[in-house]
């Protein structure tokens, strides 16, 4: 007896070619928003709070937008650019004050 068929495991959904692939880019578009618009006040509050945060070395929590998707990343600053509007992070992550939408200090 030819017992091979035992050890095939039925998968239904992922019968077609790449539908998993494909399922899971479309769910990740699905959770793509619009940049959010931030008033001039929480603007000049955020730049202080990364002058703060810059002298005294604290350890922040900045949530930020990139490519579609809001992020949230634990860090203290290196250096700040006012001339390329840059943020350096401790992790070696380089971000822009535009991309910043909150700070928290933890």
């Amino acid at each position: 007896m030819n017992k091979k068929r035992d050890n095939i495991k039925w998968a239904p959904f992922e019968s077609l070619f790449h539908s998993k692939d494909l399922e899971q880019e479309i769910t990740k578009e699905k959770l793509k928003c619009s940049k959010p618009t931030l008033s001039e006040d929480t603007l000049i509050e955020n730049e202080k709070k990364l002058l703060d945060a810059y002298h005294t070395q604290a350890e922040i929590k900045i949530t930020y937008y990139y490519n579609g998707y809001i992020y949230e990343k634990k860090s203290s600053i290196s250096f700040l650019n006012y001339q390329n509007t840059e943020i350096f992070l401790k992790d070696h992550t380089t971000l822009y004050f535009e991309q910043i939408l909150k700070i928290i200090f933890l």
